[in-house]
């Protein structure tokens, strides 16, 4: 499978890295209007270089977008009308109306579009995703440091739309009510933010999102009846609390560190080759970024 990267940012270059020692997949090319950065990320990779994401068509079966947000659905729509399989960077599009216009042309040229959730493919979300039976509460704290890239989006986009995602494995059951608010620091957009969610099921999901804390800190926690589950998405380590006869007994199961970038791109390999779509898809993107929004909406800056 021949692959071009699209953008060639912070995210690009890990892309290009990843395809680039998968021996199923051929990185092919890469394209980016800043020529500096398209040079730098290209350097170690004997590859060709494009400053017009056009230019590729023929040397591709399938391309990831890493782009601004603002040019996700344009560019991914030029390659799927042209009958290229396409992994988007997250948040997929900025609007509900533009992946469902994808979604429609992927279906019709019967194509797969993915979206780029890596987290979903953490060693330890895999290891704990069938012992989550019915959520009751959740916290989520996901902070980090300083970063220029993704500023073009608040911080719910950037980071926090990793959790909502994971969190909707496990309950699909609708937001009865959310209560967010959120402060800009660094940037015109919201820098930090606190989200509560409420849903029909009776779950309440807390999530914290930062991107200027001096530490970084990646962990999800689960409680359910029995049973309780902390995990560290930056060490790739799971806990796990549960009550037997009475007593509180903790596993710290082993878990084999994999690069989630790599699981991505394997079960993106696979699909494209026809098989099981174990792809964050399009549909359960659109999910994510539905609730993303609303959450936007509901967002009350704080006066600072």
């Amino acid at each position: 499978m021949r692959i071009g990267i699209v953008g060639t940012g912070a995210m690009g270059n890990n892309h290009l890295r990843v395809v680039h020692n998968l021996p199923e997949l051929q990185l092919t090319c890469a394209a980016d209007t800043n020529r500096e950065n398209l040079e730098i990320a290209c350097q170690p990779y004997p590859i060709k270089k494009f400053s017009d994401y056009s230019k590729i068509l023929d040397l591709v079966d399938a391309v990831m977008i890493s782009t601004p947000t603002e040019s996700h659905f344009q560019i991914g729509k030029f390659f799927l009308e042209n009958k290229k399989h396409t992994l988007i960077e997250k948040p997929i599009t900025q609007t509900i109306s533009q992946v469902n216009e994808l979604i429609g042309i992927s279906q019709r040229e019967n194509l797969i579009l993915a979206a780029c959730h890596p987290e979903r493919f953490n060693p330890a979300v895999v290891h704990i995703k069938h012992l989550i039976k019915k959520p009751l509460f959740i916290e989520v704290q996901r902070l980090g440091s300083f970063s220029p890239r993704s500023l073009d989006v608040d911080v719910i986009l950037d980071l926090m739309i990793h959790d909502i995602d994971i969190i909707l494995q496990w309950d699909q059951s609708n937001i009865k009510n959310i209560n967010a608010s959120g402060i800009p620091i660094i940037s015109k957009k919201i820098d930090i933010a606190n989200v509560r969610l409420e849903f029909n099921s009776g779950l309440v999901a807390n999530m914290t999102a930062s991107r200027v804390s001096q530490k970084k800190t990646r962990k999800l926690r689960i409680f359910q009846k029995n049973q309780y589950f902390s995990i560290d998405y930056k060490k790739q380590r799971v806990k796990t609390y549960g009550l037997n006869q009475g007593q509180i007994t903790e596993e710290i199961p082993e878990i084999q560190s994999v690069e989630p970038l790599f699981t991505l791109w394997s079960n993106f390999h696979k699909s494209m080759a026809s098989g099981p779509n174990e792809n964050v898809t399009a549909e359960e993107a659109k999910n994510a970024l539905e609730i993303a929004l609303r959450i936007l909406e509901y967002t009350k800056p704080i006066e600072i």
